[in-house]
């Protein structure tokens, strides 16, 4: 799991081992160079040449680790020479570059054509202006610097995070420079992997400086790693059943949008249930039951403009109950399967949950009103919400931006919010957990704790239907009795990286049912990868 802190923690953490003259600086410049190495492409260096790098240093440390790290380069055989963007640089690690042969050019003075003409000549180049202490505000002064390098299209390593990105909102200046990769320093920077910072950090990889036993408080965002699938994924055991394994119920799908219920019936079923059930018409179950004949159905006599209520609940056992895929918002299956998972205005408890242990979480024999405490909502199910609804934090809510935005203005809530203080502030006027989708998703749990961020999707997810898979991979996991973060998690992860596999990493178009298709695999790849 990788554990973003605030540029705040970093500080207080590093403070007593700078006072304590610990050589951070030189352990992060060492750290740094050792990864050049392995960043500068195959061909640098050949034909009699030498492998060039140059530095763009700023004022502060990050200047002066990159300045260091430039003049232990020199001293092993790689041309570095460094961009001074401040009038004022790290003195110590200037006299170290130069000691070494380095030149250091201040970008004032720097004549026209020669910032361009160096560039050309680079094989790698190290964003070391601004570290922890940056803004997503880029001065007059350095934004052409900024725009001669995106254009040059040479490789750059983020030195502890990329320049004018908040290290601990992710909140990114447009002209912020797209790093292949950031090295970061003692911890993962929250902004790193939040939006905006993690668009433009590229591969991340942490140095460890000593700052674990330092740091204090929980972390502030988390993101789930192949190696921790295996300690979330409820894979069924020898002795399992098909309830056992969590049995999804799924109100999906109308006459305006019947292949949404296939959608989710298909990421559902790909994603292991025990049990899908689809409720729907009868044209739309037709179309479910062609391609998933496992299903099973429930019919509704009429999707829009039947009964004013449709009892979900008659349907059978259900762990988890996935409402709004492909429905109108006046589909009377939208506000039954939202009233069915609202917590019960009367005692404020959690209604009949369960976990793992055997307690039967799905069944509503508990509750005379038929209530789950664990679903999904989306889509025309989000259309329903108003500011009286009241969830656990096992129901999930799955906006794209525009459907966060409308709900927001429902709840009286700033709808420009960035993503993650947007899903923070409708988590906590539902009390449901918050799965914001983007191109980095953000997952704000209805329990108040720490966010989570995933950033496993491709640009090809981008297509209509990919969010009904979603909603139905989600619906498994919290069947199988995941808790809504650990599922919503769990779930993008999954999700993205089937796009992935489906697009070959982004090179092909995809259509949603590629990206169910592609669960299986995704799934025994990621166990496979972490048995011991």
């Amino acid at each position: 799991m990788l554990r973003g802190v605030s540029a705040e923690a970093v500080r207080a953490a590093e403070a007593p081992l700078l006072a304590a003259g610990e050589p951070l600086m030189l352990r992060a410049a060492r750290a740094l160079a050792d990864h050049v190495h392995e960043m500068l492409p195959a061909s640098a260096g050949r034909d009699g040449g030498v492998a060039r790098v140059l530095v763009l240093a700023g004022a502060g440390a990050n200047g002066g680790d990159g300045l260091h790290a430039a003049a232990m380069l020199r001293g092993e055989g790689v041309a570095a020479d460094a961009v001074a963007t401040a009038e004022r640089i790290h003195g110590e690690a200037a006299a170290a570059l130069r000691d070494a042969g380095g030149a250091i050019l201040p970008l004032a003075d720097t004549a026209p054509g020669v910032l361009e003409e160096t560039l050309a000549a680079a094989d790698l180049v190290l964003d070391a202006i601004l570290g922890i202490g940056g803004r997503p505000e880029v001065p007059p002064t350095l934004g052409p610097l900024l725009a001669v390098v995106a254009a040059a299209r040479v490789p750059v390593l983020a030195v502890d995070l990329p320049s004018f990105v908040d290290a601990t909102t992710g909140q990114a200046a447009p002209e912020a420079l797209t790093a292949h990769a950031t090295i970061t320093f003692g911890a993962v920077k929250a902004g790193l992997l939040l939006p905006g910072g993690a668009e433009r950090a590229g591969a991340l990889h942490l140095v460890d400086l000593g700052l674990a036993t330092h740091l204090e408080g929980p972390a502030a965002v988390l993101r789930l790693e192949d190696a921790d699938v295996r300690a979330v994924w409820p894979g069924p055991g020898r002795d399992a059943t098909k309830y056992s394994r969590g049995v999804v119920a799924l109100a999906a799908g109308s006459d305006p949008f019947p292949g949404a219920a296939v959608l989710a019936v298909s990421g559902a079923a790909r994603a292991g249930a025990g049990m899908v059930r689809c409720i729907a018409p009868q044209a739309v179950l037709d179309q479910v039951l062609r391609e998933r004949p496992e299903t099973v159905g429930h019919r509704v006599e009429r999707a829009v403009g039947g009964p004013a209520a449709v009892d979900l609940a008659a349907v059978g056992r259900t762990d988890a109950l996935v409402v709004g895929p492909g429905l109108p918002p006046e589909d009377p299956r939208a506000c039954a399967g939202v009233d069915r998972l609202r917590r019960d205005p009367h005692d404020g408890t959690d209604r009949d949950g369960t976990d793992r242990t055997g307690r039967d979480h799905g069944s509503h024999d508990g509750d005379p009103h038929g209530r789950l405490d664990r679903g999904v909502i989306d889509a025309g199910g989000l259309a329903t919400l108003t500011p009286q609804h009241r969830f656990g934090p096992d129901v999930v809510l799955t906006p794209h931006r525009g459907e966060a935005e409308r709900l927001a203005d429902r709840l009286d809530i700033d709808p420009g919010l960035p993503a993650p203080s947007l899903a923070t502030a409708l988590a906590a006027a539902t009390g449901a957990t918050v799965l914001l989708k983007g191109a980095v998703t953000v997952i704000a749990p209805g329990d108040g704790g720490p966010l989570r961020a995933q950033d496993d999707a491709t640009p090809q997810l981008a297509t209509a239907g990919t969010g009904d898979v979603l909603a139905g991979v989600l619906g498994t996991l919290l069947a199988a009795g995941l808790t809504g973060p650990d599922a919503a998690a769990l779930a993008a992860l999954l999700h993205g990286r089937a796009g992935r596999l489906a697009s070959h990493d982004g090179l092909r178009p995809l259509v949603a049912l590629d990206v169910a298709a592609h669960l299986p695999e995704v799934i025994g790849t990621i166990l496979a990868g972490a048995l011991p």
